[in-house]
C-alpha cells in the first residue's frame, strides 16, 4: 500500500528532514497513536504560553503601549488603572486607524486569536491578522466587530500554512462620520492550538460513482492529517484487493458552504470499469475499517419509449418537456434510422434546443445557427446529448464584442445535475472570442470574452464530458473551451463528482478547460488541448481533490496576429487566487505533457508550444495543496518557467517531473527531477510516446491506481507510457513519422 509522505501531523517538520515526500510504504513510518500523543502534548505545552507581549496593555512607555507599533496621530491612552488601550477618533484620517505588533510563528500550525473590544458606535472596532512569508504579504483576516458599548470577546482560529510572521493589528474606522466616537481594547492573546481533529459522530463513508471513477467521502471520529485513511477496492466478488491513493483530510476550517466539508477525508478510485459492481475497503489508521460498496453507471442506457425527431427545423425552438424516470428508464429523441436531422435556427430563435425535462437523452442531431446557445438545460438530471453537431450559435453586440458565454451547450440552473455530454462536435460559433491582446469595446480590459463549448453555472455536478470535439478557426475563437464564471468559491465548474476525459478541444484566447471552484473529486484525463492561450485554468480549488493526468498540451499563442507577442504562449496549468480562503483545497498534478510543435509559418521562434508549465500567474496569487509528479514539462526555451510557484508554498510538494526550464518552488522540492528535453518515438497508433533509453523512460514513481498499467522496469514521465496497451483516445492527433518536437531555444523568451 502506498501514501503521501508529507501526509503527517507537523508538516512542517518532516519537510524540513524528508524533503523528497516520495510515495513511500506506509507501514515503514506508520505513528502509533501513544506515540502521537505523547508528542502532541510536549509540543502543545512547549507553545503553551501567549505568544502577544503587552496584550492587556498595562506596560507603557512614553504614552505608548510597550511592544506595539504605532501608525495613528489619534489620541490613545491606557483604558482605565487595570490596563487596556483607548483611542479617541479625534480627526478623520480615512479607512481605519492601526496599532500592531509582529510575531514570528511556525509554518503549519493552528493559532487563536482572542481579545475584548468595544466602542462607542457599532461595527467600528476589530482585530486584523496578516500573514508573511519571506517578507511578503500573503493575505489578512479580520475577527468580528463590536457591537455597541459594552465589552465583547471575539476570536479568529486560522492556520499558519507557510507564513513565518503575522502581524496582528488593533484597527478602528476613523471616517468623518467616526470623529467624535471612542473603541477600547484589552485581554488580547495568541496561543498555539493542536492540529484540527474532527471530533463529531462519525459521517458514514459515501461512494459517489460515475462511469469509470467513484469519488469517496468519510468523516471517522479523530480523523486528523496524521492520520491516513488506506484505500483498497475490487470488483464484488472478487477476491483480491488493489491499492488506490490514501484519502485526503480536509483540515482547513472553511466558512459557509464548505464547513460541512472541514475535517472530511476524500479521495477517488479511477480507471474503473462501467457497469460493474465494486467494493472499497477505507482503513483509518489506528481506528476502524469500513467496507462500501458501489456500482459505476452503465453504458448500457435503459429506454422507457422513443420520440422519432423531424429531420428539418427552421427558425425554431424544439422544448422538450416529457421524460422518464428511475424506474423506467429514459426518453430517447432521435431522428429516424438512417436520417439525417439538420436544425436550422436561422438566427429567429434564440436556442436550437431546450430541455426542460429530466431523463432525456438527445442524440443524433445537427444544430445550427441558434442566436445565443445551440442546446439549453433547465432544471434538469440525468440528461444524455449524445452524437451531436452544434454549430454556428452566438450573438455579437453591436460594438462588435461577442456576448459572454454563449454555448454550444449551456445551463444556468443550480439544480442541474448527473448530465452526460458524448460524441459530439461543438464547432465554429457565430462570434468571436477578443484575445487578451484586445481591449474589450467600452471597457479597460483584455480578458477574453466570447463564446463557449459548454457553460453549467451553478450546476450540482456528476457530469461527465468525454469524446467530444470543441473546435473553430481564428475568426471564430472561444473564450474557453468549458467552464462558468463563479470560479472562485464554494461552486464552480464542474463542482463535485464529474469526469472530464479523451476530450479534443481547440481554438481558444483563454482556457482550453477551465475546472475552478469547489473541484471535489473531479477528474481530468486523456484530453488533447491544442491551439489556446493556455491549456488548463486551475485557480483555483477551493475544497479537492481534483485530479489532472495524462492531458497533453500542443500549440499556444496569444493573439491572431504575427509580432512576438501574439505568437507568444502560456501556460499548461494555471494555478492561484488572492482569496487564501479558496486556495486550500487538495490538487494533483500527474502524468500530463507539454509538447513543442514547430514554429508557427513565418516564425522565427524555435516552436510554437507553451511558455510555461505549472504556473502561478502573478505574485499575489495562492495555491496551497498541490502534488505533482511524473509530468513532462518541455518549453520553448531554456529561460521559460517550467513550474512557478512565487510563494515558494511550504505545502505544495513537486517532485518527479521531467522539465527542460527553470523552476521556483520551496527548498527541497523536484528531488528526483528529470532536467532534459524529450527524445520521442511514433507509436503504432500515433500517438508519442518517449523512446526506451531516453531521459524520462522508466523514471518516474509509482502511484497506485493511476500508473498501474506501465511496462518496463518503471513507468515512463509524461501522458503516455511506452508500448501502452490503452488506446488512443479517438480525438487525438496522429503524428506523422519520425516526428520530434522542437529543442528549447537557449535565450528564448
Amino acid at each position: 500500500m502506498f501514501g503521501f509522505g508529507y501526509n503527517v501531523l507537523f508538516p512542517h517538520m518532516y519537510h524540513e528532514q524528508f524533503c523528497s515526500n516520495r510515495f513511500v510504504v506506509m507501514n515503514s513510518h506508520k505513528i502509533k497513536l501513544l506515540t502521537f500523543t505523547l508528542g502532541l502534548l510536549a509540543l502543545i505545552n512547549a507553545d503553551a504560553a501567549d505568544l502577544i507581549r503587552n496584550g492587556d496593555f498595562t506596560e507603557w512607555n512614553d504614552g505608548k503601549p510597550a511592544a506595539w507599533t504605532i501608525r495613528t496621530k489619534q489620541p490613545i491612552s491606557q483604558e482605565s488603572a487595570a490596563g487596556g488601550l483607548k483611542i479617541e477618533i479625534a480627526e478623520s484620517q480615512g479607512g481605519f486607524g492601526e496599532i500592531l505588533q509582529r510575531i514570528d510563528i511556525k509554518p503549519g500550525t493552528r493559532y487563536r486569536l482572542v481579545g475584548e473590544l468595544k466602542g462607542t458606535a457599532p461595527k467600528i472596532a476589530l482585530y486584523q491578522i496578516k500573514r508573511y512569508s519571506n517578507g511578503r504579504e500573503l493575505d489578512r483576516t479580520n475577527t468580528g466587530r463590536n457591537a455597541g458599548a459594552d465589552w465583547e470577546t471575539v476570536e479568529k482560529v486560522f492556520n499558519s500554512d507557510g507564513a513565518d510572521y503575522i502581524e496582528v493589528l488593533i484597527r478602528w474606522q476613523q471616517k468623518a462620520e467616526d470623529v467624535g466616537q471612542s473603541v477600547a481594547f484589552k485581554g488580547l492573546s495568541l496561543e498555539v492550538l493542536p492540529p484540527y481533529s474532527y471530533q463529531g459522530e462519525e459521517v458514514p463513508p459515501q461512494a459517489v460513482a460515475t462511469f469509470n471513477s467513484v469519488g469517496l467521502y468519510w468523516k471517522p471520529q479523530g480523523g486528523t492529517s496524521d492520520r491516513v485513511v488506506e484505500v483498497h477496492y475490487r470488483k464484488q466478488g472478487a477476491t483480491d484487493w488493489k491499492d488506490a491513493l490514501p484519502l485526503w483530510f480536509d483540515a482547513t476550517e472553511h466558512g459557509g458552504k464548505g464547513a460541512e466539508h472541514t475535517g472530511e477525508y476524500r479521495g477517488s478510485i479511477v480507471y474503473l470499469e462501467p457497469g460493474t459492481a465494486y467494493e472499497a475497503r477505507l482503513k483509518l489508521q489506528d481506528g476502524p475499517e469500513r467496507i462500501v460498496p458501489f456500482n459505476t453507471w452503465s453504458e448500457d442506457f435503459k429506454i422507457a419509449r422513443h420520440v422519432t425527431l423531424p429531420t428539418t427545423l427552421e427558425g425554431e425552438t424544439y422544448k422538450i418537456t416529457e421524460g422518464g424516470s428511475e424506474k423506467e428508464g429514459y426518453v430517447l429523441y432521435e431522428p429516424a434510422s438512417g436520417v439525417d436531422a439538420v436544425w436550422d435556427a436561422q438566427d429567429k430563435a434564440s436556442a436550437n434546443v431546450e430541455i426542460n425535462a429530466s431523463w432525456v437523452i438527445v442524440r443524433g442531431l445537427t444544430l445550427k445557427g441558434a442566436s445565443t446557445h445551440g442546446i439549453v438545460l433547465g432544471d434538469v438530471d440525468h440528461v444524455v446529448i449524445d452524437d451531436c453537431d452544434i454549430s454556428g450559435w452566438g450573438e455579437t453586440r453591436s460594438n462588435g464584442q461577442a456576448k459572454n458565454l454563449n454555448s454550444a451547450i449551456y445551463s444556468s440552473s443550480k439544480q442541474l445535475e448527473h448530465i452526460v455530454i458524448q460524441n459530439c462536435e461543438m464547432h465554429h460559433p457565430r462570434s468571436d472570442s477578443n484575445s487578451w491582446a484586445e481591449k474589450r469595446p467600452g471597457t479597460k480590459s483584455s480578458h477574453p470574452e466570447g463564446p463557449q463549448g459548454i457553460s453549467f453555472r451553478g450546476g450540482k455536478g456528476q457530469f461527465v464530458i468525454r469524446n467530444n470535439r470543441i473546435y473553430s478557426d481564428i475568426d471564430h475563437m472561444f473564450n474557453d473551451g468549458m467552464g462558468e464564471l463563479s470560479n472562485f468559491g464554494f461552486g464552480g465548474f464542474p463542482n463535485r463528482d464529474s469526469d472530464i476525459y479523451d476530450n479534443f478541444v481547440s481554438h481558444c484566447w483563454d482556457d482550453g478547460l477551465e475546472i475552478e471552484g469547489a473541484d471535489m473529486n473531479v477528474r481530468v484525463w486523456n484530453n488533447y488541448i491544442d491551439m489556446t492561450y493556455g491549456a488548463i485554468g486551475a485557480a483555483a480549488p477551493s475544497l479537492g481533490p481534483v485530479y489532472f493526468f495524462r492531458n497533453v498540451y500542443g500549440v499556444s499563442r496569444k493573439h491572431s496576429g504575427s509580432s512576438a507577442n501574439d505568437l507568444r504562449g502560456h501556460y499548461l496549468v494555471k494555478l492561484g487566487n488572492e482569496k487564501a480562503q479558496y486556495t486550500r483545497g487538495k490538487m494533483y498534478i500527474f502524468h500530463n505533457t507539454s509538447l513543442q510543435p514547430p514554429a508557427f509559418e513565418g516564425s522565427d521562434l524555435a516552436s510554437s508550444g507553451a511558455q510555461s508549465g505549472i504556473v502561478f500567474t502573478s505574485k499575489k496569487k495562492l495555491q496551497e495543496n498541490m502534488t505533482t509528479r511524473n509530468n513532462l514539462l518541455q518549453m520553448r526555451g531554456a529561460n521559460n518557467w517550467a513550474i512557478l510557484d512565487t510563494q515558494k508554498t511550504w505545502s505544495n510538494d513537486f517532485d518527479y517531473d521531467m522539465y527542460d526550464g527553470k523552476i521556483m518552488t520551496r527548498e527541497g522540492a523536484e528531488a528526483h527531477a528529470v532536467i532534459a528535453s524529450p527524445v520521442y518515438e511514433r507509436a503504432p497508433d500515433g500517438r508519442l510516446w518517449l523512446s526506451p533509453g531516453a531521459p524520462g523512460h522508466d523514471a518516474a514513481e509509482r502511484i497506485p491506481n493511476f500508473n498501474d498499467d506501465y511496462s518496463g522496469a518503471a513507468p515512463d514521465m509524461g501522458a503516455v507510457e511506452t508500448n501502452s496497451q490503452s488506446p488512443k483516445p479517438p480525438h487525438w492527433p496522429v503524428f506523422p513519422e519520425n516526428y520530434q518536437p522542437a529543442q528549447a531555444a537557449s535565450e528564448q523568451g
